[in-house]
């Protein structure tokens, strides 16, 4: 069993080839997954999952096999239920607990007890909630902007910035890389294609003096984002 529920259920809409909706009653709404938990059409399903309320500010859903027997439930932080947060079980075709533990942010984090189909304790598995934290995206839902502007603009100033020395050579691209970090302040500032280092030494000096920025954010939170950025000399 997958420790997530995959990307494509961030995408998913709820259309009639993934959800039934039963007499307008919003909890008879079925979201059908396949036997990996990821959306499907109905006929193809090997599980449903049907939302069930909420428990303070997250929703709950409950997932359950094609005749009705429980496999997992758990909080989720929107209504649609695609992004798994806080408390989550799952359970053996028997009914007994097979794992439990925390969700943050779709991703599984901390211990989370295991149990075989007689309710025996197995191996404790831990997952580390420290690099979830440090995931470095290159790509995220919405893409970290400079203050000033869109990329053009940002470039726009770096040009600005840089004195070129007299006489210099200097002409085409120089290829900058840096961090947006969560907070918007950059990090790892630094030409990976240069031409002329006293040109570079400008360049991330310029970048650096940008900060901060408005960070990237990803389901929803503030998340590290690697930029790589041409600058047009």
């Amino acid at each position: 069993m997958r420790s997530k529920f995959p990307v494509a259920f961030l995408l998913l809409s709820l259309s009639a080839t993934a959800v039934e909706a039963g007499n307008g009653d919003p909890k008879a709404a079925k979201i059908y997954l396949s036997n990996v938990l990821e959306p499907t059409s109905r006929g193809k399903a090997a599980f449903y999952m049907v939302p069930d309320g909420k428990d303070g500010e997250l929703f709950i859903g409950r997932i359950y096999t094609m005749d009705g027997k429980l496999k997992a439930e758990g909080r989720f932080r929107d209504a649609a239920l695609t992004i798994e947060e806080g408390a989550f079980v799952f359970y053996h075709p028997n009914g007994k607990v097979e794992s439990k533990g925390e969700y943050v942010m779709g991703n599984k984090t901390g211990v989370w007890l295991r149990f075989d189909p007689w309710g025996a304790p197995l191996a404790e598995k831990v997952y580390n909630p420290d690099v979830l934290a440090n995931i470095l995206y290159t790509r995220a839902e919405t893409m970290p902007s400079f203050r000033g502007g869109d990329e053009r603009a940002f470039v726009r100033t770096v040009k600005e910035g840089v004195k070129l020395p007299e006489g210099s050579s200097v002409k085409g691209p120089v290829m900058a890389s840096f961090v947006v970090e969560k907070n918007g302040e950059l990090s790892d500032v630094k030409v990976i294609e240069g031409q002329d280092k006293a040109v570079d030494e400008q360049v991330v000096d310029v970048i650096k003096s940008t900060s901060p920025w408005t960070p990237g954010v990803d389901k929803g939170v503030p998340v590290r984002v690697q930029m790589r950025v041409p600058v047009q000399f």
